[in-house]
């Protein structure tokens, strides 16, 4: 599977969708300002696989950080359960003005452990002030 970074090198197209469609988590991956009137996070839909095989569609909220997309998922969350049991999903931003998609087929690595990774979503996304992003990445 590729990174973010490499999707935004190979597949500029798609990174520029998803520029349109997550205009603030963009820019907090950049280090940027947010554009006026725009949410620092969004909400898009993750697709996984219940215990059962049927698909379980959940909102949650995409962080970009260092290069690489992360889902801010609470431990106790159905969809955390079902991405540990079997790490396949499906990423849908909701639709843009002119009804632009992004879907991503993704697999799922837990990251919480990881002091490092942890410490870089978090200054990522400590300016955009959404206390449920960090709160998920702290605790």
């Amino acid at each position: 599977m590729a990174t973010w970074s490499e999707l935004q090198s190979g597949a500029p197209g798609i990174a520029a969708v998803a520029q349109t469609l997550w205009p603030g988590i963009v820019a907090l991956e950049r280090g940027e300002p947010n554009v006026a009137g725009t949410p620092w996070s969004a909400i898009a839909y993750l697709a996984t696989v219940r215990p059962d095989g049927s698909p379980r569609l959940h909102p949650f909220c995409p962080v970009l950080a260092a290069g690489r997309l992360y889902a801010a998922i609470p431990r106790s969350s159905l969809k955390g359960d079902d991405l540990r049991r079997d790490p396949r999903c499906a990423i849908h931003a909701v639709p843009g003005p002119e009804d632009d998609e992004l879907a991503i087929r993704a697999r799922a690595i837990e990251a919480g452990q990881d002091l490092v990774t942890r410490a870089a979503i978090i200054v990522t996304v400590r300016p955009s002030r959404v206390g449920g992003m960090i709160e998920t990445v702290v605790t």
